[in-house]
Protein backbone atom coordinates (compact mmCIF):
# COMPACT_ATOMS: atom_id res chain seq x y z
CA UNK A 1 0.00 0.00 0.00
CA UNK A 2 1.20 3.03 -0.99
CA UNK A 3 0.31 6.42 1.28
CA UNK A 4 -1.79 9.05 -0.02
CA UNK A 5 0.04 11.47 -2.25
CA UNK A 6 -0.84 15.43 -1.65
CA UNK A 7 -1.03 16.35 -5.16
CA UNK A 8 -2.32 14.91 -7.70
CA UNK A 9 -1.22 15.59 -11.59
CA UNK A 10 -4.29 15.43 -13.47
CA UNK A 11 -3.62 15.03 -17.63
CA UNK A 12 -6.75 14.17 -20.05
CA UNK A 13 -5.73 12.17 -23.17
CA UNK A 14 -7.19 11.70 -26.43
CA UNK A 15 -4.89 10.16 -29.38
CA UNK A 16 -1.88 10.79 -27.43
CA UNK A 17 1.62 12.13 -29.35
CA UNK A 18 4.02 8.95 -29.31
CA UNK A 19 6.66 11.70 -28.46
CA UNK A 20 4.96 14.47 -26.82
CA UNK A 21 2.70 12.26 -24.41
CA UNK A 22 5.93 10.06 -22.63
CA UNK A 23 7.86 13.64 -22.21
CA UNK A 24 5.04 15.29 -20.85
CA UNK A 25 4.81 11.86 -18.45
CA UNK A 26 8.60 11.99 -17.67
CA UNK A 27 8.58 15.57 -16.70
CA UNK A 28 5.71 14.83 -14.01
CA UNK A 29 8.22 11.46 -12.51
CA UNK A 30 11.22 13.59 -12.44
CA UNK A 31 9.92 16.40 -10.09
CA UNK A 32 11.85 17.29 -7.20
CA UNK A 33 8.76 16.62 -5.34
CA UNK A 34 7.87 12.39 -5.24
CA UNK A 35 4.70 13.23 -2.81
CA UNK A 36 2.26 12.83 -5.85
CA UNK A 37 0.43 10.61 -8.41
CA UNK A 38 0.04 11.24 -11.98
CA UNK A 39 -3.85 10.76 -13.07
CA UNK A 40 -4.25 10.05 -16.75
CA UNK A 41 -7.71 9.74 -18.11
CA UNK A 42 -8.12 8.77 -21.44
CA UNK A 43 -11.05 8.84 -24.31
CA UNK A 44 -10.79 6.18 -26.51
CA UNK A 45 -7.92 6.90 -29.03
CA UNK A 46 -6.70 4.71 -32.41
CA UNK A 47 -3.45 4.71 -30.53
CA UNK A 48 -3.70 3.73 -26.83
CA UNK A 49 -1.72 5.86 -24.11
CA UNK A 50 -1.74 2.25 -21.91
CA UNK A 51 1.32 1.36 -25.00
CA UNK A 52 3.09 4.25 -24.60
CA UNK A 53 2.82 4.09 -20.91
CA UNK A 54 4.66 0.41 -20.89
CA UNK A 55 7.49 2.38 -20.97
CA UNK A 56 7.66 4.07 -17.29
CA UNK A 57 7.25 1.42 -14.48
CA UNK A 58 6.30 4.11 -11.83
CA UNK A 59 3.82 2.97 -9.47
CA UNK A 60 2.41 6.83 -9.23
CA UNK A 61 0.83 6.20 -12.49
CA UNK A 62 -2.56 5.77 -12.37
CA UNK A 63 -4.59 5.05 -16.11
CA UNK A 64 -8.27 5.23 -16.29
CA UNK A 65 -9.41 4.40 -20.05
CA UNK A 66 -13.15 5.66 -20.98
CA UNK A 67 -15.06 2.85 -22.58
CA UNK A 68 -16.38 5.68 -24.80
CA UNK A 69 -16.09 8.68 -26.05
CA UNK A 70 -17.01 11.68 -23.61
CA UNK A 71 -15.94 15.29 -23.59
CA UNK A 72 -12.74 17.35 -22.22
CA UNK A 73 -15.25 18.75 -19.72
CA UNK A 74 -15.86 15.12 -18.33
CA UNK A 75 -12.51 14.11 -18.53
CA UNK A 76 -11.60 16.85 -16.28
CA UNK A 77 -13.94 16.09 -13.78
CA UNK A 78 -13.45 12.51 -14.15
CA UNK A 79 -9.79 12.85 -13.33
CA UNK A 80 -10.76 14.96 -9.93
CA UNK A 81 -12.79 12.12 -9.17
CA UNK A 82 -9.77 9.89 -9.07
CA UNK A 83 -7.56 12.19 -7.55
CA UNK A 84 -6.40 11.96 -4.01
CA UNK A 85 -4.27 14.05 -3.16
CA UNK A 86 -5.20 17.50 -1.35
CA UNK A 87 -4.26 19.81 -4.25
CA UNK A 88 -4.11 18.85 -8.07
CA UNK A 89 -1.89 20.05 -10.20
CA UNK A 90 -3.07 20.14 -13.96
CA UNK A 91 -1.25 19.21 -17.01
CA UNK A 92 -1.66 18.88 -20.97
CA UNK A 93 -0.29 15.46 -22.83
CA UNK A 94 2.18 18.01 -25.02
CA UNK A 95 3.87 20.11 -22.12
CA UNK A 96 6.53 20.06 -19.83
CA UNK A 97 6.76 20.51 -16.48
CA UNK A 98 9.78 22.58 -15.18
CA UNK A 99 11.55 20.29 -12.55
CA UNK A 100 10.72 22.36 -9.64
CA UNK A 101 7.23 23.02 -10.39
CA UNK A 102 5.47 21.22 -8.41
CA UNK A 103 7.56 21.74 -5.19
CA UNK A 104 6.99 25.43 -5.59
CA UNK A 105 3.72 25.79 -6.21
CA UNK A 106 2.96 23.36 -2.88
CA UNK A 107 5.08 25.75 -0.76
CA UNK A 108 3.08 28.68 -2.34
CA UNK A 109 -0.67 27.22 -1.50
CA UNK A 110 0.85 26.18 2.44
CA UNK A 111 2.52 29.55 2.97
CA UNK A 112 -1.02 30.52 1.57
CA UNK A 113 -3.68 29.43 2.50
CA UNK A 114 -6.52 31.78 1.19
CA UNK A 115 -5.40 31.26 -2.25
CA UNK A 116 -7.25 28.29 -3.63
CA UNK A 117 -5.68 28.60 -7.71
CA UNK A 118 -2.36 29.47 -8.00
CA UNK A 119 -1.09 29.07 -11.87
CA UNK A 120 2.43 29.92 -13.24
CA UNK A 121 4.32 32.10 -16.00
CA UNK A 122 5.09 29.86 -19.43
CA UNK A 123 8.20 29.47 -21.79
CA UNK A 124 7.02 28.38 -24.99
CA UNK A 125 8.79 26.02 -27.13
CA UNK A 126 7.78 24.71 -31.14
CA UNK A 127 7.59 21.00 -31.88
CA UNK A 128 10.62 20.49 -31.14
CA UNK A 129 11.20 21.48 -27.81
CA UNK A 130 12.88 24.77 -28.59
CA UNK A 131 12.36 28.00 -26.37
CA UNK A 132 10.78 30.59 -29.02
CA UNK A 133 8.81 32.70 -26.61
CA UNK A 134 7.30 33.58 -23.41
CA UNK A 135 3.69 34.45 -21.84
CA UNK A 136 3.67 36.70 -19.01
CA UNK A 137 0.35 36.52 -16.28
CA UNK A 138 -0.29 39.07 -13.53
CA UNK A 139 0.56 38.05 -10.16
CA UNK A 140 -1.39 38.91 -7.69
CA UNK A 141 -5.45 38.43 -6.74
CA UNK A 142 -6.40 41.77 -7.86
CA UNK A 143 -4.43 41.91 -11.27
CA UNK A 144 -5.89 38.43 -12.31
CA UNK A 145 -9.21 39.85 -10.89
CA UNK A 146 -9.36 42.70 -13.25
CA UNK A 147 -8.04 41.04 -15.97
CA UNK A 148 -10.64 38.42 -16.11
CA UNK A 149 -13.24 40.42 -17.93
CA UNK A 150 -10.76 40.76 -20.77
CA UNK A 151 -8.75 37.59 -21.36
CA UNK A 152 -7.99 34.10 -19.47
CA UNK A 153 -5.19 35.24 -17.38
CA UNK A 154 -4.51 31.98 -15.90
CA UNK A 155 -3.02 29.54 -18.27
CA UNK A 156 -4.87 25.80 -17.03
CA UNK A 157 -2.01 23.33 -18.25
CA UNK A 158 -0.02 24.88 -15.43
CA UNK A 159 -2.57 25.62 -12.54
CA UNK A 160 -2.25 24.26 -8.93
CA UNK A 161 -5.73 24.43 -6.63
CA UNK A 162 -6.90 23.11 -3.56
CA UNK A 163 -9.55 20.17 -4.94
CA UNK A 164 -11.83 20.62 -2.04
CA UNK A 165 -12.45 24.21 -3.18
CA UNK A 166 -13.05 23.41 -6.71
CA UNK A 167 -15.43 20.19 -6.30
CA UNK A 168 -17.40 22.01 -3.69
CA UNK A 169 -17.77 24.70 -6.68
CA UNK A 170 -19.43 22.39 -9.21
CA UNK A 171 -16.05 21.71 -10.85
CA UNK A 172 -15.48 21.60 -14.76
CA UNK A 173 -19.41 22.86 -16.50
CA UNK A 174 -18.63 24.52 -19.35
CA UNK A 175 -18.72 22.38 -22.78
CA UNK A 176 -20.82 24.71 -25.15
CA UNK A 177 -17.42 25.15 -26.93
CA UNK A 178 -13.79 23.35 -26.54
CA UNK A 179 -11.24 24.53 -24.72
CA UNK A 180 -13.04 27.24 -22.50
CA UNK A 181 -13.89 25.38 -19.58
CA UNK A 182 -11.28 26.51 -17.39
CA UNK A 183 -11.95 30.12 -18.47
CA UNK A 184 -16.05 29.76 -17.10
CA UNK A 185 -14.54 27.87 -14.09
CA UNK A 186 -12.04 31.04 -12.93
CA UNK A 187 -14.75 33.24 -14.24
CA UNK A 188 -17.19 31.58 -11.34
CA UNK A 189 -14.90 31.31 -8.83
CA UNK A 190 -14.25 34.82 -8.39
CA UNK A 191 -18.19 35.81 -8.61
CA UNK A 192 -17.72 33.76 -5.37
CA UNK A 193 -14.66 35.29 -3.63
CA UNK A 194 -12.12 32.63 -4.15
CA UNK A 195 -8.95 34.00 -4.57
CA UNK A 196 -6.23 33.32 -6.95
CA UNK A 197 -2.17 34.08 -7.64
CA UNK A 198 0.45 33.39 -10.73
CA UNK A 199 3.91 32.12 -9.79
CA UNK A 200 5.91 34.75 -11.09
CA UNK A 201 8.57 31.89 -12.83
CA UNK A 202 7.61 30.42 -15.47
CA UNK A 203 7.23 26.48 -14.69
CA UNK A 204 5.88 25.29 -17.42
CA UNK A 205 7.07 24.85 -21.23
CA UNK A 206 4.01 25.31 -22.93
CA UNK A 207 4.18 23.48 -26.69
CA UNK A 208 2.77 25.30 -29.51
CA UNK A 209 2.37 22.81 -32.55
CA UNK A 210 -0.26 22.34 -35.47
CA UNK A 211 -1.45 19.23 -34.27
CA UNK A 212 -2.56 20.76 -30.68
CA UNK A 213 -5.74 21.57 -29.64
CA UNK A 214 -5.45 25.38 -29.80
CA UNK A 215 -4.49 25.03 -33.14
CA UNK A 216 -7.54 22.69 -34.45
CA UNK A 217 -9.85 23.95 -32.57
CA UNK A 218 -9.09 27.85 -32.08
CA UNK A 219 -12.51 29.26 -33.62
CA UNK A 220 -14.52 27.56 -31.07
CA UNK A 221 -12.44 28.69 -28.17
CA UNK A 222 -12.75 32.09 -29.72
CA UNK A 223 -16.85 31.42 -29.55
CA UNK A 224 -16.36 30.24 -26.00
CA UNK A 225 -14.51 33.16 -24.89
CA UNK A 226 -16.72 35.41 -26.28
CA UNK A 227 -19.79 33.35 -24.77
CA UNK A 228 -18.02 33.52 -21.37
CA UNK A 229 -17.29 37.33 -21.01
CA UNK A 230 -21.21 37.44 -22.09
CA UNK A 231 -22.42 35.43 -19.19
CA UNK A 232 -20.06 36.56 -16.88
CA UNK A 233 -18.12 39.93 -17.60
CA UNK A 234 -20.41 41.89 -20.15
CA UNK A 235 -21.20 44.69 -17.42
CA UNK A 236 -17.35 44.92 -16.48
CA UNK A 237 -16.43 45.01 -19.85
CA UNK A 238 -16.20 49.02 -20.59
CA UNK A 239 -15.35 50.64 -24.20
CA UNK A 240 -11.85 48.91 -24.32
CA UNK A 241 -13.13 45.38 -23.69
CA UNK A 242 -16.12 45.93 -26.00
CA UNK A 243 -13.74 46.91 -28.99
CA UNK A 244 -11.65 43.71 -27.81
CA UNK A 245 -14.66 41.44 -28.61
CA UNK A 246 -15.06 43.33 -31.58
CA UNK A 247 -12.26 42.09 -33.14
CA UNK A 248 -12.32 38.68 -31.31
CA UNK A 249 -15.43 38.52 -33.38
CA UNK A 250 -13.74 39.59 -36.47
CA UNK A 251 -11.50 36.80 -36.02
CA UNK A 252 -13.98 34.79 -36.69
CA UNK A 253 -14.37 36.06 -40.20
CA UNK A 254 -10.54 34.69 -41.04
CA UNK A 255 -9.95 31.10 -42.29
CA UNK A 256 -8.45 29.22 -39.85
CA UNK A 257 -4.39 28.87 -40.91
CA UNK A 258 -4.66 32.62 -40.95
CA UNK A 259 -6.52 32.72 -37.21
CA UNK A 260 -3.56 30.43 -36.03
CA UNK A 261 -0.86 32.32 -37.46
CA UNK A 262 -2.11 35.09 -35.73
CA UNK A 263 -2.56 33.17 -32.62
CA UNK A 264 1.17 32.23 -32.74
CA UNK A 265 2.32 35.90 -33.46
CA UNK A 266 0.07 36.99 -30.40
CA UNK A 267 1.25 34.55 -27.65
CA UNK A 268 5.17 35.42 -28.64
CA UNK A 269 5.54 38.79 -28.41
CA UNK A 270 2.50 39.55 -26.01
CA UNK A 271 1.73 39.38 -22.61
CA UNK A 272 -2.33 38.34 -23.18
CA UNK A 273 -3.80 36.28 -26.55
CA UNK A 274 -6.64 37.26 -28.12
CA UNK A 275 -9.32 34.74 -26.79
CA UNK A 276 -8.68 32.42 -23.90
CA UNK A 277 -5.77 31.50 -22.29
CA UNK A 278 -3.45 28.63 -23.18
CA UNK A 279 -5.32 25.77 -22.55
CA UNK A 280 -4.99 22.65 -25.21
Amino acid sequence: MHPQPLVSVVMTVLEPDPRYFPEAVASVLAQDYANLELVIVEDPSTRSAAELLSQFSDPRIVHHANPERTSHTRQRNKSLDLAQGELVATLDADDICHPQRISKQVLYLLEHPEVAVIGTQLAIIDADGRTSGSRAYPVAHEEILAALPHYNPIAQPSVMFRKAMIVEAGGYRYDRYPAVEDYELWSRLATQGIKFANFPEPLLKYRLHPGGMKATRLKGTLRGTLDVKNRYWRSKLGWRGHLRMTLERALLLVPPAITYQLFTWTVLRCDVAPGSAPSK
